[in-house]
């Protein structure tokens, strides 16, 4: 029993920083409303980018944030107006293939500068432990959960209590009426690819605190992330932090019970089974409208 509730603490945390990625993908998808292949390569590019930090500066990860976080922000807005803004109009075919081009590029651009190895950080808490009713937590996880509920907090405040936050809602449940009243519609677009990828920065910052990254590992963070953001419902923030803890404690359970190598054969088996029950997801889906 005391291993099960190890596995059930361990997968919430770590469900946290799966909801702050899948975030970023929802923000952007249910705004933009462009599919975005290369979500996945952000969060390595991410990864990389707190290793090189701690690399060359010997800086803590998370500080490394005060760097990151504008850089991927202006980052979110140039690709907008680079290439974002071309397809949001465009057949959604066209989505797929200039975003799994992209996703090749960064694929292959990180495999010529960082060559195939896994690269991972270690900081001064890598191998503390926080221990408490017989169970033995690691400060990285904590750290990392920390970080993704205080920018989740943040989120959710920004896109309630502010005028640019209400824009962005607005021009997510309707583009044309938006319009209409006087929103400039292609600077909330802007504005919603930098917030989507500071969401990217926090939530690879986080995850290289405990697991080594490589120039692949975006195939599997963008599956994972479509699969959390459609079973939580497209556009729910709620349905996408509860999707997020059903796959990641779910990852936990298979991974120590049966077999690592299991767990993406799980969530499909999973993610099936949740959607012939509810076909538009936990908290249901906002459908995007003209």
């Amino acid at each position: 029993m005391e291993i099960f509730i190890q596995l059930i603490i361990n997968g919430c945390l770590t469900g946290t920083t799966y909801a702050l990625m899948a975030l970023g993908l929802s923000i952007i998808f249910g705004t933009l409303g462009l599919i975005n292949f290369a979500h996945g390569d952000f969060i390595m590019l991410a990864m990389y980018g707190g290793f090189l930090i701690s690399l060359f500066s010997g800086m803590d990860p998370y500080l490394g944030l005060f760097i990151m976080l504008p850089i991927s922000f202006v980052l979110g807005v140039g690709l907008y107006r680079v290439l974002f803004k071309r397809l949001i109009d465009a057949p959604e075919e066209a989505h797929i293939i200039a975003t799994f081009g992209l996703s090749f590029v960064f694929q292959y651009g990180a495999m010529l500068l960082f060559s195939a190895e896994y690269k991972s950080v270690s900081t001064d808490y890598s191998a503390d432990v926080f221990h408490i009713w017989n169970q033995y937590i690691d400060y990285p996880h904590i750290y990392g959960a920390m970080a993704a509920v205080i920018l989740i907090a943040l989120l959710i405040s920004f896109l309630r209590y502010t005028n640019t936050g209400r824009a962005i809602r607005a021009v997510s449940e309707q583009r044309r009426g938006a319009m209409m009243i006087g929103i400039n519609v292609h600077k909330i677009y802007a504005i919603a690819a930098g917030i989507g990828l500071c969401c990217i920065a926090v939530s690879g910052v986080s995850l290289i605190t405990f697991e080594s990254v490589h120039p692949t590992i975006g195939v599997h963070f963008n599956l994972l992330c479509w699969i959390i953001v459609v079973l939580g419902g497209i556009g729910s923030i709620p349905g996408t932090i509860v999707g997020a803890m059903i796959i990641a404690v779910l990852e936990m359970l298979v991974g120590y019970y049966f077999e690592p190598t299991l767990t993406t054969f799980a969530y499909f088996i999973m993610f099936l089974a949740i959607l012939m029950i509810r076909p538009s997801g936990i908290f249901g889906i906002k459908e995007r409208r003209a």
